[in-house]
């Protein structure tokens, strides 16, 4: 028991933050879509590095023409009688010209309640900024970075991540995502010491995304 307590206690101080990014840009207004996120950060394993298959199930909506809602269910979390939510907006700030990328900015809150363990509740706001371009008729070569701030430390974590999003149907979009999560933190000791982390610092997550349209 104690192991699995501690093991949930990891799991979810690693994941505050963690997701691919969703949507990169504004979706169609009035258009609603049943998203997923699935990855994490390397850790080690069995003597190899995996990515942790950290799951969220979420939705989003447009609400007009440059302005989407959604919210995402953290499902990892809730194995491990954790409930975690997150949800938010993005908008675009500037489109696609030339060489210049479509930007988009996208403002997310999570919210983590220790549940079985207490009644501690965690809220973390997140900025992320997006450009991205056009590749193709349908797909999308993207970059960015999230920027997550924890109250109780006063800490700001940078994560910047590199992208491709494409369609494998008329209504499904699958999304590849690598992000170097914590990029301004010394990661060189601790639990997974070392385990993704690039020169002492942060740690390289993979990730994998779905949206389905249900229009």
């Amino acid at each position: 028991m104690k192991f699995y307590s501690t093991l949930a206690i990891i799991i979810i101080s690693l994941f505050i933050g963690c997701g691919i990014t969703q949507p990169i840009r504004p979706i169609e207004e009035g258009t609603t879509e049943i998203i997923a996120s699935l990855g994490g950060p390397i850790i080690p394993l069995g003597g190899i590095a995996i990515p942790v298959p950290y799951l969220n199930l979420g939705a989003m909506y447009g609400y007009s023409s440059n302005l989407t809602l959604y919210g995402n269910a953290h499902v990892t979390a809730l194995l491990f009688k954790d409930v975690g939510l997150d949800g938010g907006f993005a908008t675009r700030l500037f489109s696609e010209q030339g060489m210049l990328p479509e930007i988009s900015f996208n403002g997310r809150v999570y919210f983590f309640w220790n549940a079985f363990r207490g009644n501690t509740t965690r809220l973390y706001p997140t900025g992320t900024v997006t450009g991205s371009y056009l590749v193709g008729e349908h797909s999308l070569l993207y970059f960015g970075a999230d920027n997550l701030y924890q109250f109780s430390t006063s800490d700001l974590f940078v994560s910047p991540f590199i992208g491709y999003s494409f369609p494998i149907s008329h209504t499904m979009e699958l999304q590849i995502e690598s992000k170097w999560m914590a990029i301004n933190r010394d990661t060189r000791h601790g639990v997974f010491e070392g385990a993704g982390s690039i020169n002492g610092k942060g740690n390289v997550g993979l990730f994998f995304g779905l949206q389905y349209s249900l229009r």
